[in-house]
């Protein structure tokens, strides 16, 4: 089973899956990308037919958008959902998981709104789009 993990500064590392019981994890899209370069300048001169180019010593990248979407699931679903947004709503974070192995650092960068709100049926439940910025502007392997 995967487990998917978040760490804010100076604290411990949680499985969110445990530590906030009903949240359920859905997708993640932009994990994997990696930000445009910053370290790079093209300069283009009316007497020369080539480019010139300067690359630093070091790739940064600008931060790229990743975007998480959780189910909240059971009769508790609204009270899960708040702890999870105070948890995040604040500070940088880390986040991995143990099938792709790969860390960003996040910060919570935009509004939270339900999507869906299923109150009737067998199983209650709330669907979330929680959006982050990876402020590396890429994923660093994670040894687990």
């Amino acid at each position: 089973t995967i487990k998917h993990y978040m760490q804010k500064q100076g604290e411990g590392a949680i499985d969110l899956e445990t530590y906030f019981p009903g949240l359920k994890y859905s997708k993640c899209t932009g994990l994997l990308t990696k930000g445009k370069r910053k370290d790079v300048v093209v300069e283009s001169y009316a007497d020369s037919d080539t480019l010139r180019v300067w690359q630093g010593s070091e790739v940064t990248r600008e931060a790229t958008n990743i975007t998480f979407t959780f189910f909240f699931i059971g009769e508790d679903r609204q009270s899960v959902y708040e702890s999870f947004y105070d948890y995040i709503k604040n500070g940088q974070i880390s986040y991995w998981d143990t099938k792709r192995k790969k860390e960003a650092l996040l910060i919570f960068s935009d509004k939270s709104a339900p999507k869906e709100d299923v109150y009737k049926g067998s199983i209650p439940y709330i669907l979330v789009d929680f959006k982050f910025q990876n402020l590396l502007g890429e994923c660093k392997d994670k040894t687990l």
